[in-house]
């Protein structure tokens, strides 16, 4: 393509990105991003990085890696949908767990932007990643120039916060990349560092192991503090967002524009424990915190119910442990756990 020709894709992709209601979209090359190298090792050998991320480094930072055809990386935003806090005693869901699960609407929205794409005669091919692909998502959005990686580890769009769901578009043709540079813009703000309730924000090393909100995905049997740290999250830690200055904005137009029919991240403690396979299909399946399973699901609400010190567990409890019906996921969690 020559320059003119590369200047109409990118001015019409974004103008098609736009109209599917993407927040921010900017390109970058297919080069690698190497300085990400030795801090993605070093996590891994430290024992820090979570088994949900590929150890497999050059995949991570080079998108040639998994598609040797790759030109250029369009790097997306989609905003996470408004939802109400929950009520109290109630467990809480991360804006990312409540609704339709934002993996498979971003890969419709991206269906139907490669549609739009080749209705215009795209001369090329695409794959994309929403998420669950080895690229570190975050790492492009930055050099495409959509935002800046904040200290509580999200990606800070400018006027609007991190509360969005990020997926790559990889393309086959080169397109001329972005060159914005956005700062960081976080100062000496320390608002995540001391609301982080696992006290991992602000180190040389990210243990993202030690999230919190990993922690509620993990089927690890959890450690006593690890157990504390949950609180009353069922899915996903939202609070170190929360407390960032970035996300004022949002957060109060997310409490003007409820309304009886918005999501709700409060959930119930005692009929999570008690969710029956259908119940669970029903409910959780179709969200983002559906593909864990409705077992991890029932141990954090035990948890939960165990840190409101709720007696209903306890009932709860008496009730199985004589009939031999407790779930196994919670059976590490009986004995030994201060009541």
């Amino acid at each position: 393509m020559d320059s003119a020709e590369q200047m109409w894709w990118k001015t019409n992709i974004k103008k098609w990105c736009k109209e599917l209601r993407f927040i921010s979209i900017g390109f970058t090359t297919a080069q690698p991003i190497e300085c990400l190298a030795s801090q993605l090792q070093a996590r891994m050998d430290q024992g820090l990085a979570t088994p949900f991320e590929s150890r497999d480094v050059k995949r991570r930072i080079d998108p040639k890696a998994g598609w040797h055809g790759c030109e250029t990386v369009v790097a997306l935003a989609y905003p996470l949908p408004y939802s109400s806090f929950p009520q109290e005693g109630e467990g809480v869901m991360a804006r990312s767990a409540v609704g339709e699960d934002y993996h498979h609407f971003m890969n419709l929205q991206i269906d139907r932007l490669v549609e739009i794409m080749a209705s215009n005669d795209w001369p090329g091919t695409s794959r994309r990643q929403v998420d669950t692909g080895p690229l570190v998502e975050r790492a492009f959005a930055l050099r495409a120039g959509i935002g800046w990686i904040g200290r509580n580890q999200h990606l800070i769009i400018p006027g609007y916060g991190s509360f969005v769901a990020l997926a790559l578009l990889l393309l086959d043709r080169e397109l001329e990349p972005d060159h914005p540079h956005i700062p960081n813009q976080c100062g000496t703000c320390q608002r995540c560092v001391q609301a982080c309730p696992a006290q991992i924000l602000g180190k040389d090393m990210f243990a993202s192991k030690h999230c919190v909100s990993y922690l509620t995905q993990s089927k690890e049997v959890l450690t006593p503090e690890e157990r504390q740290r949950l609180g009353l999250r069922l899915f996903g830690c939202d609070t170190c967002q929360e407390a960032c200055p970035h996300n004022e904005q949002r957060l109060e137009q997310e409490q003007t524009n409820l309304s009886p029919t918005s999501l709700g991240r409060g959930v119930d403690l005692l009929e999570t424990l008690n969710l029956t396979k259908g119940e669970f299909q029903r409910r959780f399946k179709a969200t983002a915190a559906g593909w864990r399973g409705k077992g991890v699901l029932q141990r954090n609400a035990f948890l939960a119910l165990r840190n409101l010190h709720d007696e209903r567990c306890e009932i709860w409890l008496a009730e199985r442990e004589k009939d031999q019906s407790v779930p196994p996921i919670i059976t590490p969690y009986i004995e030994n756990l201060v009541r």
